[in-house]
């Protein structure tokens, strides 16, 4: 009895070992969850919760980033109120952009006030997608269950087939996206974009790269970064680099690691210093 008592417990120190090492974090995120809202193609993510920063008056700063973005102005202009808003997810590609909004809403009735703002309603696989009085298509509203969606009519049907089709073509099945997803945690705000030569970090074999916000203490945030490289050897060649660009971002108490081919970084931020380089 003793030796089996002894062997269950080398096996759950193995099973807890083994997860922190790879580094993954498990359990269900919310930004993974709206991840499968949006196709597959998207190039950039990026993960707000709405909610969290608009009743923390220590974030007011990064809230309102979002309260003066034109997302926000729409819905208020058509009376949908910020305050049932929970989360918020936006998705840029080549062609375009779509903001993907959750919360407790009532469909009916934003309908509703669309019709009295003279929005006109196309219905796309069963679901409605709503156009602006004046015809602009780049404005247009798609309604789902505790769900809006903004962008232009093109953009809002590519994640209506998204969300149509179970998430078989959404960014979230992407492996490397998946890979990057099981090692960043949960976060007030959440970006994760596929390499691109073009973009301020740009290190040679990057294939992805991800960065997750909390809050620490006060009047701080405390960020969790992972670079995925094509190998190990890639990985380790970038640390400088990584370190030397985050200096620049006014970060502190940067630390480093290489696991395989990924660099994992924390460091902290005050708010104030990262609210001047925020838009929403």
């Amino acid at each position: 009895m003793k030796s089996r008592v002894i062997a269950t417990i080398a096996v759950v120190l193995l099973f807890a070992l083994s997860g922190s090492i790879c580094g993954c974090s498990r359990g269900s995120k919310d930004f993974a969850d709206m991840m499968r809202k949006v196709p597959v193609e998207s190039t950039c993510f990026a993960y707000w919760d709405i909610y969290q920063l608009g009743t923390d008056t220590d974030l007011v700063g990064i809230y309102t980033k979002f309260r003066e973005s034109p997302q926000a102005q729409q819905l208020m202009d058509t009376g949908v109120l910020l305050s049932v808003l929970e989360h918020s997810a936006r998705a840029y590609g080549l062609d375009g952009s779509a903001t993907v909004l959750e919360g407790d809403l009532n469909l009916k009735d934003i309908e509703r006030r669309l019709e009295e703002n003279g929005y006109t309603e196309t219905v796309y696989r069963g679901m409605g997608i709503w156009t602006s009085q004046d015809g602009n298509e780049r404005d247009s509203l798609a309604l789902q269950e505790d769900t809006i969606l903004m962008g232009s009519s093109e953009d809002l049907r590519s994640c209506l087939d998204t969300i149509a089709l179970q998430q078989v073509y959404s960014l979230y099945d992407d492996q490397n996206i998946r890979w990057l997803v099981d090692r960043l945690p949960q976060g007030l705000m959440v970006n994760i974009c596929k390499a691109d030569l073009a973009s301020v970090e740009a290190y040679n074999d990057l294939i992805a790269l991800g960065k997750s916000y909390k809050k620490e203490g006060q009047d701080r945030l405390k960020l969790t970064a992972v670079y995925m490289f094509q190998d190990s050897y890639a990985a380790r060649e970038a640390q400088t680099q990584i370190e030397g660009h985050l200096k620049t971002d006014k970060l502190a108490n940067i630390r480093l690691e290489v696991e395989d081919s990924f660099v994992r970084v924390t460091a902290l931020i005050y708010i104030t210093d990262f609210v001047q380089t925020l838009a929403f």
